[in-house]
């Protein structure tokens, strides 16, 4: 009788657990991300705008407001630029692009103290990284194709 409890126990506790996951999965959004003539040159367009802002090799925070685009349009325009210069296997423009999306945690809120603003940074900055970090090993970058 013991050994049936237990069993049954592990059995609910194991369809409780499928169906915790299962109903997590569902709520999660994926952004499809459709690379066309028309959608690289606006991501060119936009990722063109923004590089003079980031590449002066500094890491001192900058006015959001600067950005001609919002952070979540060039985080876009970069992830699809990304994908097209690695499948074109121009790495120095891939890693230029890489900079740029890692680079958008400099632009913080310009009425928060300089302090708040390097922290905010700071953690933008590690999300960033990990943001592109999953893209690029859970998209199209690891795609098997017959090549």
């Amino acid at each position: 009788m013991l050994d049936k409890n237990i069993w049954l126990g592990v059995i609910v506790l194991t369809v409780l657990l499928y169906g915790f996951k299962w109903w997590l999965g569902r709520s999660r959004k994926v952004k499809v991300y459709r690379v066309s003539p028309q959608s690289l040159k606006r991501a060119k367009e936009v990722v063109v705008g923004v590089l003079p802002l980031v590449e002066d090799g500094e890491s001192f925070p900058l006015d959001e407001r600067r950005l001609v685009y919002s952070k979540e349009d060039i985080k876009s325009a970069a992830k699809i630029m990304a994908y097209y210069f690695w499948k074109k296997r121009q790495h120095d423009e891939l890693s230029r692009v890489k900079n740029c999306f890692v680079s958008l945690a400099r632009f913080q809120d310009n009425g928060l103290d300089l302090e708040s603003q390097e922290r905010r940074a700071s953690r933008e900055r590690a999300r960033l990284e990990r943001e592109l970090n999953y893209y690029m090993t859970h998209s199209p970058f690891n795609a098997r194709r017959g090549v």
